[in-house]
């Protein structure tokens, strides 16, 4: 192809066509631009599209991080739920000589946390938020992500200092422990002394409060999950 127009060049010089080389040597020119313009464009689509994919693998790694959440706060909400039962139990004098044994369990533990934004974290250091279409969805996720889940991290923080703070040296200088247990008789004495019954109290309103944070979070972690899947759908 290139011989084929060299020859056409040379052709046209030899028969002293000036003008009709300049015309087509121009032509020749803006037949190179095209087609590095056409080039370019295949470049931008495909870089476009190699973006598009991996934001929309990034929003299915979300949902999926998402219902991992889901799942393990429904079973921080059950947790939560039972210790309240039990404190509450204790604390109206209807607990039975089980839940007196037991009360180390539901009064001294911690409670469990985990990372609940690794995506969300790599999109942002990703810039792939912004790429987003939906500006409703982009809300949405910075609202759950930057307001709703910090402040059950927040909760979970003050929870452990609390305990470290207050009940463990309580528990360490007051409750005799056999294999984590605690005698009955043991349990009831300390029911009459004001400091306990506070710590029972407190603890009972705490949990409380988990049960309401995790159930509220639960519910806007769906209706995000819900929304992302919606989103995808129409890509």
């Amino acid at each position: 192809m290139i011989k084929f127009f060299r020859k056409i060049r040379q052709n046209m010089i030899k028969e002293n066509k000036i003008s009709k080389y300049l015309l087509y040597a121009l032509g020749e020119i803006i037949l190179v631009i095209i087609g590095i313009l056409f080039a370019l464009q295949i470049n931008n689509w495909n870089e476009e599209n190699k973006t598009e994919q991996e934001l929309q693998s990034s929003m299915v790694s979300m949902i999926e991080e998402l219902n991992e959440n889901i799942n393990y706060l429904n079973k921080q909400k059950e947790s939560f739920q039972l210790r309240f039962e039990r404190t509450t139990k204790l604390i109206e004098n209807k607990a039975t000589d089980k839940d007196l044994k037991e009360i180390i369990e539901y009064i001294g533990q911690d409670v469990n946390s985990r990372p609940f934004k690794k995506v969300f974290e790599l999109i942002k250091e990703n810039k792939q938020l912004q790429l987003i279409e939906n500006k409703e969805l982009i809300k949405s996720i910075n609202n759950f992500y930057e307001y709703i889940l910090p402040d059950i991290d927040k909760l979970s923080t003050w929870h452990d200092g609390f305990v470290s703070d207050n009940i463990d040296p309580y528990i360490l200088e007051n409750i005799p422990l056999e294999k984590g247990l605690v005698d009955p008789k043991i349990t009831r004495q300390l029911l009459t002394q004001i400091k306990f019954k506070n710590i029972l109290t407190y603890q009972s309103i705490i949990y409380e409060n988990f049960v309401r944070a995790t159930t509220y979070t639960i519910e806007k972690a769906e209706e995000l999950s819900i929304q992302i899947t919606s989103y995808l759908k129409t890509k």
